[in-house]
This record gives structure tokens, sequence and C-alpha cells, in this order.
């Protein structure tokens, strides 16, 4: 006996819908160029870059005829731009991106006391978390947490920032987040109280 045909369609669309909905779809994450831009922003805001070497005596200025300006030149043409572009196009930055790095740096100078006592400590989450108050009066106690309410406020823009400049999506934004996380305890100095991904606490 042959079954009807409209029910054979039906099950075999069944069965696609269902195949379908087994499949994960793979949301694209540009994970190193997040990485590169948080390299870049907690370098900045934990002043690790490293000014250029002093200069020696100036050397006696060479005859125009032996070629090395004109040399040193062709060269500058060829390859002195490079590293501008590629930074340029390996990280991401806009004007709140930058001002919120700016308030983070700056208010990172005011909590540098509270991170050489263990008093402040770097999250998993790539957030501050006050981990004690010994030794501090009560108008300290309230000045640092201040600080890491205002601190904590800022990373959250600025991780937000980054990952709506990308066109991520929303539910991407903790990707970001754990990016900047391992950045701001791998950076961080010897001393400083961090936060494992297992959430254990220790000291750099």
């Amino acid at each position: 006996m042959e079954r009807p045909a409209h029910r054979i369609s039906f099950s075999v669309l069944a069965i696609l819908a269902l195949i379908a909905g087994c499949v994960t779809v793979n949301v694209y994450f540009p994970a190193a160029q997040v990485e590169k831009t948080a390299e870049k922003i907690v370098d900045e805001v934990y002043q690790e870059k490293k000014e250029p070497p002093t200069q020696g005596p100036t050397e006696k200025p060479r005859s125009s005829d032996d070629g090395g300006t004109i040399r040193g030149i062709a060269r500058l043409a060829r390859f002195g731009p490079a590293p501008a572009f590629a930074e340029e196009a390996t990280t991401v930055s806009n004007a709140a991106i930058r001002g919120l790095k700016e308030q983070i740096g700056r208010r990172h100078q005011e909590l540098l006391p509270f991170y050489q006592q263990s008093q402040v400590g770097i999250t998993r989450d790539g957030f501050l978390e006050v981990r004690g108050t010994s030794g501090l009066g009560l108008p300290q106690v309230a000045v640092l947490k201040k600080l890491v309410d205002a601190d904590n406020s800022a990373r959250r823009q600025l991780y937000e920032e980054v990952a709506k400049t990308l066109n991520l999506k929303s539910e991407q934004v903790s990707q970001v987040r754990k990016i900047f996380a391992k950045q701001w305890r791998d950076k961080a100095l010897a001393g400083w109280a961090v936060q494992a991904d297992d959430g254990q606490w220790g000291r750099k």
C-alpha cells in the first residue's frame, strides 16, 4: 500500500527542520583585534610604554654627497609608516574609548597605593574589588569605595564601547570583558591582588 505523497513530504520537511535546529551557528568574534586593543589600552593605563632612549651627543653633520641622507629618507618612505598602519588595522578606537581610557588612567594613579597594599584587587571579570580596609580611616575607606565604583562603571562602559565599535552582539560583551580581564591581571605589578579564573585570590 502506497503512502500519500503529502505525508512523505511533511515527514521530509520535519526531518530537515530538526536537523537545521541542531546545527550550531558559529558567530564571528575578532579575538585577535580585541586582544590587541585591550593590550594597548592596558599598557597605556599602566604606563608600561617605555620612553625612547636618550640620544647621545649630536653627530657631526655628514656631507650631502655621501648619499646617506637620501638613502635614509628612502627607507623611511618605504618602511616608516608600516607600524602605524599595522596598529590602526589591528586595534579599535574612537572618542568614547579614548575618553574612558583617560578616565581609568587618571583614576589608576589614585588607586596605586591601594593596589600596592592589596586593598583593592582585579577580578576575573575585569573589574575591581575592595579586598580589605585594614589600616585605613573612614575617610580613606570612603575614597577607596568611591574610586572603585567609578572605575568599574568606566570599565563596563569601555567593554561595551569596544564591542559596539566592532559591531558585536550584546552577548559578546562578556568575551570582550574576559580578554580585558586577562590583560589587566597579566600586566599587574608584583604584590597586586588578582583573582584567578577559578575564583581564587592571590598575589602577583
